[in-house]
Parts: C-alpha cells; sequence; structure tokens
C-alpha cells in the first residue's frame, strides 16, 4: 500500500502479475499510479492548477453560490428521483414529529431530533398506537395528537416503496433501503419499507434541512429513493494507530449519514487477541469493546466488517519471535506459508474471536491481498505443482478458510487477484463475494456464481495528504490506462460506473479504500468516502465537480466557505511536501528484501537534502556555489507559501463556522501545518546559505561582520528546528484528541519495533508520531551546526571576537 517502494525501486510489475486476475494487485495498482503521479514539474503545473487569486475573490463565489444554492444541492448521495420546487415554506418550534411506536425504532427518532437539534430546532415526539395503511384517518388521528400543529410522520409500511431500475438484482435488499420523502407546508412524511430505509430517509432529510437552517425552510415536492446495490463500504485503516472509542463511533455514525452501511476495521495488533498475545499492542480494543462497536454500528445501519490480511502483509504477526516458524521464507515476516497446519490453526483462531465478538455482523473480510510468493518456496512448490500452479495453491487456501468462516455464518469478502488465474476460479467456493473487480475475468466468477464489488480508493500511498487533485497534465495515462488528472473523485466514479456499465458480474456493493499505514490522518479521507460510496447509491450522471461541491456543502454546512480551495492547496503541497526531497540509499535501515515481481536484497530508500556547506577554518570559503535547494523547488516553495497562509486562513473561519465538523477541520490545519513548515524549510536552508557567504565574502575585510553573519546562519537553523518542533507539538496535540498514544510500552504491552521486510510503512520507523519528521532528524544539521561552530569560534578568536558555546541537540524534539 505504499509508494515508497515504487518511488525508490522503480518497481516494474510482470508481465504475469499484469495478466493475472487483478494484476499487482490492489496495492500494486495505486503503487503504479503514485509513482507517474510523483514525476512533476511542480512550478508549472501548480501555476495552472491553483491561479493566484487575491481572498476577495476566493470569497465572493464561494458568498454568491451560497445565496443563490438550488434546494438539493447539497445531497449526498444524490436521490434516484427529486422534484424539488422553488416554493419555501418554515419549519418552526410548533412542529410535532409523529411516529408509530410499534414500527418507527427509537434509533430512527433519535436521530431526527439529534439533527434538528444541531441545525437549532428542537422538536417534541408523539408517538402513536395505530397502524400506518390509512392516510385520511391517519391525518386526523395526527391533528388531534398534536392539537392541530404540523407535523412530520414517520411511517414505516412494507410495500409502501416502490423501487426502480438496479444494478443489484437482490431488489428484496434494496428495497429495505427505498425510502420516500414528501415535503408539504404542513406535513412532511418520511416513508420506508423498513426501518433501514425510514433511517436513510431522515437522513436526507437532514442534510436538505441544514442547506436552509439558518432560515429553518424547506421547498416543496417530493424525492423518492433506493440505492443501486445492496452494500456501500468503506475500508478504515486502524493497522499503524489507533482511535478511541468515542472516536470510532463519531466516524461510524458520520458515515451512515452518507448511507454507507458497511465498515471495514482494519486493527492488526489493535485488537486483544487471546489466542495471539504476543501480536496484541499497547493500546488495543478489548472483545467488550469490538462487540459494543457493532452493536453501536448495527444501530445506525452499518455493518461493522472483521479484517484479517492472509497469508500475505501479516509482518504485524510474523515479527514476532514465537510466529517465525509459520513464515513461508524464513528471514522474511510478509508471509505466510499457506502449507503450514499452524498458519490455519492460528487464523482460524484469530477470525473466530473477532466472529465471536463481532456477533450481528454480516460480512467478513479475508485480506489475501498480494500474495506474491504463493508456491514460490521449496516448501509450498511441491503442493503448488501437484495442484496445478501457484494460483491453485492460493485458491486452495482461501477456499480452506473461507469455508470455515461461511460456516460461523459470515458472508466472505475476498481479493480476486494475482497469483490467482482465470482457471483457478473454479476451485473457489461459491460463496465468495469477490472484493475486486476485473473485466478479463469477471464473467468467469459470475458463471461460477461468486457475486461482486467494486473496488477503488480515495487515497493510494501518499503520506500526508490524498491526491485529489493530482498536478500531471490530461496527456498523463495511468498504468491501469486511467487519466487521473481528472482527479481521484472523478477516477473512483468512473470505475464504479464503467463496472456497472459493463454489466458483466452480478454486483453487490462497492468498497472505497483508504490507507492510513502511509501516515497520514484518515479523516483527510471523507471527499473520497463520501462521493465513492455515493456512486454505489446512484451512479447515473454522476459529476465530480457536482458531487465534490455536495461533500463540501453536506460536510461541512452550506456556511463553507471555499472549502474547495482548501483541498486543491493542501493535495498539491501534500505532493510536494513528498517530490521536494531526494532519494537516496538509506544509510539508517535494513535493506528492502523484494517485491511484487521477485526476491532481492538491497539498500532501502529514505529522504534528504543536499548538504548546507561548511566554511573552511580560518578563511570562512566555502567550496560551492550551489544551494541545498534547486531553482525549481525553491521557486515553488516561495510561490506555495502565501497559498499555504491562505488555506490556514479559510480553515480557522470555517473553524469559526463549523457545527459539527470541529474535529475535522483541526485535521486539515495540522497537515497544512506540516507542508507549511516543510516549505519554510525549503526557504531557509538557502537564506542559511546566503548568510555562509555574506561571512565568506566579509572574512578578509570585516571580521566583526563575518562573524555575525554565521551567528544568523545558525541562529536560523535554530529557529528552524522550533518552527519544527512545534509544528509536530501542534499535530501530536491534534490527532491525540481522538487517536490513543503511539507509544512503545503501555497497559503491561510493549510494542516490537521491527519493519515490513517487503513493504515500507512509515508509521512503523517510529514509536511514535515522529516519523512525520523522520527525514528532518536524518538530515545531518547536528554535524553542520559543529563544524559551523568549531570553525567560527576558531576566526573569532583569532581576531579577539566573542566565542559561543550553544548546543542545538537537533535529534531531540519534545
Amino acid at each position: 500500500m505504499n509508494t515508497t517502494i515504487l518511488f525508490r525501486n522503480n518497481l516494474i510489475i510482470s508481465q504475469n502479475c499484469q495478466a493475472a486476475i487483478g494484476g499487482a494487485g490492489l496495492r500494486g495498482l495505486v503503487l503504479q499510479r503514485a509513482l507517474l503521479a510523483g514525476r512533476i514539474f511542480f512550478l508549472v503545473c501548480c501555476s495552472m492548477l491553483i491561479p493566484s487569486r487575491t481572498p476577495a475573490q476566493d470569497t465572493a463565489p464561494s458568498l454568491a453560490a451560497a445565496k443563490n444554492r438550488k434546494a438539493g444541492s447539497g445531497l449526498l448521495p444524490i436521490p434516484q428521483q427529486l422534484k424539488l420546487t422553488d416554493h419555501l415554506f418554515t419549519i418552526g418550534k410548533n412542529w410535532t414529529i409523529v411516529a408509530n411506536r410499534s414500527s418507527v425504532t427509537e434509533k430512527g427518532m433519535t436521530s431526527l431530533q439529534q439533527g434538528l437539534k444541531e441545525a437549532g430546532l428542537a422538536l417534541k415526539v408523539v408517538q402513536t398506537k395505530r397502524p400506518a395503511e390509512k392516510p385520511g384517518k391517519n391525518r386526523q388521528a395526527d391533528s388531534h395528537a398534536t392539537g392541530g400543529s404540523p407535523t412530520i410522520r414517520l411511517v414505516i409500511q412494507e410495500g409502501s416503496v416502490a423501487i426502480g431500475p438496479s444494478v443489484d438484482t437482490n431488489r428484496a435488499a434494496l428495497a429495505r433501503q427505498a425510502y420516500r420523502l414528501s415535503l408539504k407546508p404542513q406535513q412532511i412524511t418520511i416513508t420506508a419499507n423498513a426501518s433501514q430505509g425510514l433511517y436513510y430517509g431522515i437522513q436526507t432529510f437532514l442534510q436538505l434541512f441544514r442547506e436552509q437552517a439558518a432560515k429553518r425552510q424547506l421547498p416543496e415536492g417530493e424525492i423518492t429513493d433506493w440505492p443501486t446495490v445492496e452494500t456501500r463500504m468503506i475500508y478504515w485503516d486502524d493497522a499503524h494507530h489507533l482511535e478511541k472509542m468515542s472516536a470510532l463511533k463519531r466516524i461510524i455514525r458520520q458515515a451512515s449519514t452518507y448511507k454507507i452501511n458497511a465498515f471495514a476495521l482494519k486493527l492488526e495488533g489493535h485488537f486483544n487477541y487471546k489466542s495471539a498475545p504476543a501480536i496484541v499492542e499497547p493500546y488495543a480494543l478489548s472483545p467488550q469493546e469490538y462487540q459494543e462497536l457493532t452493536d453501536f454500528a448495527k444501530a445506525h445501519y452499518v455493518d461493522l466488517v472483521p479484517f484479517l490480511d492472509a497469508p500475505a502483509h501479516v509482518s504485524f504477526i510474523l515479527k514476532h519471535p514465537e510466529y517465525r516458524k509459520l513464515r513461508l521464507i524464513n528471514d522474511i515476516n510478509y508471509q505466510f506459508s499457506v502449507t503450514n497446519p499452524g498458519t490455519f490453526a492460528l487464523l482460524d483462531a484469530m477470525f473466530s474471536e473477532l466472529i465471536n465478538n463481532s456477533k450481528g455482523s454480516k460480512y467478513i473480510l479475508l485480506s489475501n491481498d498480494e500474495a506474491y510468493y504463493t508456491g514460490k518456496a521449496p516448501s509450498e512448490k511441491p503442493m503448488a505443482d501437484s495442484l496445478g500452479g501457484n494460483g491453485r495453491l492460493l485458491a486452495w487456501f482461501i477456499k480452506k478458510l473461507a469455508d470455515r468462516l461461511h460456516e460461523q455464518g459470515r458472508t466472505v469478502l475476498f481479493w480476486g487477484e494475482f497469483p490467482l488465474r482465470k482457471e483457478d476460479i473454479t476451485a473457489l467456493p461459491s460463496h465468495l463475494v469477490n472484493g475486486v473487480y476485473n473485466k478479463a475475468v469477471a464473467a468467469a466468477y459470475k458463471d461460477h456464481g461468486i457475486r461482486q464489488f467494486v473496488y477503488t480508493a480515495t487515497q493510494g500511498a501518499e503520506p500526508i495528504f490524498p491526491n485529489y487533485y493530482p498536478l500531471h497534465t490530461k496527456t498523463t495515462i495511468m498504468a491501469d490506462g486511467s487519466d487521473r488528472s481528472s482527479g481521484r473523485v472523478a477516477d473512483m466514479t468512473k470505475e464504479i460506473s464503467t463496472a456497472f456499465a459493463d454489466n458483466l458480474s452480478s454486483f453487490m456493493g462497492v468498497v472505497i479504500a483508504g490507507w492510513a499505514d502511509a501516515g497520514l490522518h484518515p479523516e483527510t479521507f471523507w471527499l473520497g468516502y463520501a462521493t465513492g460510496t455515493a456512486a454505489g447509491w446512484n451512479n447515473k450522471s454522476l459529476s465530480a465537480a457536482d458531487v465534490s461541491a455536495r461533500f463540501m456543502t453536506s460536510f461541512y454546512g452550506p456556511s463553507q466557505k471555499d472549502m474547495d480551495s482548501v483541498y486543491r492547496v493542501l493535495s498539491v503541497q501534500a505532493e510536494f511536501h513528498t517530490a521536494s526531497w531526494d532519494w537516496i540509499e538509506s544509510p539508517w535501515r535494513s535493506p528492502i528484501k523484494g517485491n511484487s515481481d521477485s526476491l532481492f536484497v538491497q539498500p532501502e530508500k529514505d529522504q534528504t537534502l543536499p548538504l548546507l556547506p561548511v566554511p573552511h577554518s580560518g578563511t570562512l570559503a566555502i567550496d560551492t556555489r550551489a544551494y541545498p535547494v534547486n531553482a525549481e523547488r525553491i521557486a515553488t516553495a516561495r510561490a506555495f507559501l502565501p497559498r499555504n497562509t491562505y488555506a490556514l486562513q479559510l480553515i480557522r473561519d470555517n473553524k469559526s463556522r463549523a457545527v459539527t465538523q470541529l474535529y475535522n477541520l483541526e485535521v486539515l490545519e495540522s497537515v497544512a501545518a506540516i507542508c507549511g513548515q516543510n516549505l519554510r524549510m525549503l526557504v531557509s536552508l538557502n537564506q542559511v546559505t546566503d548568510r555562509l557567504k555574506e561571512a565568506s565574502s566579509a572574512a578578509a575585510a570585516n571580521p566583526a561582520q563575518a562573524v555575525r553573519q554565521l551567528d544568523a546562519a545558525m541562529d536560523m537553523v535554530r529557529q528552524l528546528k522550533k518552527q519544527r518542533d512545534s509544528t509536530l507539538a501542534l499535530v501530536t496535540e491534534i490527532w491525540s484528541k481522538e487517536w490513543h498514544p503511539v507509544v512503545e510500552k503501555a497497559n503491561g504491552r510493549t510494542f516490537l519495533q521491527q519493519v515490513d521486510d517487503i513493504k515500507d510503512h512509515q508509521p512503523v520507523r517510529t514509536t511514535d508520531l515522529s516519523y512525520l519528521i523522520y527525514r528532518e532528524l536524518h538530515y545531518p544539521l547536528e554535524q553542520w551546526w559543529n563544524d559551523v561552530m568549531k570553525v567560527r569560534n576558531e576566526f573569532a578568536q583569532r581576531h579577539q571576537l566573542p566565542l559561543v558555546n550553544k548546543p542545538l541537540d537537533w535529534q531531540r524534539y519534545k
């Protein structure tokens, strides 16, 4: 899931991988895209992408758009049938919520009350006992029960909402999620076939109400809605950090408001496994908390989906000495041996714990992602040959484990990709659901009875912020044939719509991934999560610009101020954050041992910059006139600084307007701070070089001036350290509001610091958030400082000027 291998090793997927099911795997495909996206001439592209505008120019269109916004323009997903007029009516405190207590759940009523209260309107609830199938009499009864006041009526009646065309053939499942919203001046009625549909109708009503919450107005009209596929899943990555329970509940509730109804939670060592205590990290969900989270999700019509990788991506297990015997290759912690009976026994026990503590969930995710080496080791080759190939061996393993999970009542998702081949599909059990769509083999899966999800991603391996607005031009074609210049939202919606249009599979869902193992905060994924799953609800006539604008309105509120510009600035500057430093063979970390193409041993790659010059003793001459930051980078950094400042101003302005997304805005503020700190460092390094040059020029004629210039250079570096440390402190303060501490020891448990031998994940380089400044810490400014201070004091002593003895302590950051 990380671009670093691609940036470092110029990884090329073999022809066999490309021909196989899913090619190089989910992560490998994103890596190919990320490599191409990183080859950018930033200065030219950025000037094209973000034209320089004054604050007034940025603000005016946003305010005008808010004033003239069409009713329903903030709805996401977009309803299937939307008939709203220009006639508005007002909801006041005299309105009453009316619900049938025998059919309408407490969660539905609570959701409606809470949403209205957040918008500044508290309404009472009147519960009735009568059936709902006689509209005329019901209205009379409502009027009597409410004293004649206008009503918001909640109705559940089986068969009351007919659904239209769909991609999913399980129309009974779709009908349970359907609703109709009738908007009239004296009565609003939300009708559904089942409680899930009523909940979704309430979310649509609340989105619509928030558009004009200040005036408490709604348009007259009617909405009839249903999903095009049963399941809209997001993948939440807590592999290298862990949200607190309150945060996870907030996240799940927020997902449900966008009609997301499945939440795949990757925990790795952040679950307290009794069957594998060695892997449990200092902070981990207890079994009781996991069930509590499952129940909370279920109450919001979200299926909590347990997630385990197998047989690959399991360094979190195989790095521990207790499980070394289960490795496919003895000195590589990346992949299990599928033929070792102990592998199945361990995974069966771990999966069973997750199942037993997520009662009520439907799905489970067996992530066989990127199992490159299956059948290649001497221990597995004989069995692979006897079965008919490496893909057939992987199919055997998947079947063995999936059958066991299916016996425990779960619908099992897996990734139908390399090394599986088309001819291996018949060896898989038909009860499986394939989470990866591949047009070349889609029909074969359908013929075998295996249903299908469409998989796409809101983020691939970007370490700071998703590339929502890539910089490469429209002539750049990605490895899978797509044009990423249209942006990630457009790419996701296109992938989903194209797959549905192919009509080669029995579709039942979409899954939108985002990989926090690159070290970024998953709160930055919501634009992709909300718009990608919206395509699973209604993929007709989707425009990336439209759904993105709808997200900004629905997520940040109708008074949001130009949040689109914030996302554009952060996308561009985060990409520059990575590309503005050089890649070198790492002298700090152990070698990488392979990729999807082959096994090898070669140095890891890390980032650094050319060194600052050190003046010669006595003359203060410097050997080179070059700067650490080249001309293109320094020009871009200088151009970006005012845009970074403006983005921070916009974020802080929107924080003052925020009702429910204050934390998200704080996370965006921390991302802007990370990007800004990098820009200031680049500019400062060249300014330090200028001071050194001035010291060299003044050395002969004005020794005192030369020393002052050396001191100024050192003061700039000291300021760099202060800026770096304060930025990390800000990020830590914000992220720690919803994250458990990232620490080496806590709760009687110790984190084993050992990285993946195949994949490089930034967070596990450090046992705290200092991975965010990892390259800065390794930039050798401590040695430069000591060398310059020595030269400075020798020169000062020779010219009878004051000496200094100030340590930098560059490695210390807290």
